[in-house]
């Protein structure tokens, strides 16, 4: 199982009032709060460049309103519990207020360390 898709499992048990994808096709109506993880970058761990490997993953939290008010109300409240979540566990970037469509949302770049398969 993909590092993305591991994520994702433990993300939907953690949060189950978003809907939580992995995958990196264009989402169709988002008609409830959506977590999309998309892929970034693959990298050598820069203090273990033997055993591990840094990757870099997109998290995008989308709301379904199409009232601007309402979304951003939804989503700083959802931001601030996933970077809660997030913080003790996995190396991330500033949430950044983005475009999603005609949607607000907020991405999310973190980092996973994994090791190399033998």
């Amino acid at each position: 199982m993909s590092v993305r898709q591991q994520l994702a499992d433990t993300l939907q048990a953690e949060f189950p009032s978003l809907r939580v994808i992995a995958t990196e096709r264009k989402l169709g109506d988002v008609r409830e709060p959506t977590l999309l993880i998309r892929a970034q970058t693959i990298d050598l761990t820069a203090g273990a460049p033997l055993s591990h490997r840094d990757v870099g993953l997109l998290l995008t939290l989308i709301s379904p309103h199409l009232d601007l008010d309402k979304a951003v109300d939804q989503l700083d409240d959802l931001a601030l519990s996933l970077l809660d979540w997030l913080d003790p566990r996995y190396q991330h970037d500033p949430a950044k207020l983005v475009g999603y469509d005609a949607r607000l949302a907020y991405d999310i770049p973190i980092t996973i360390i994994t090791s190399k398969e033998a």
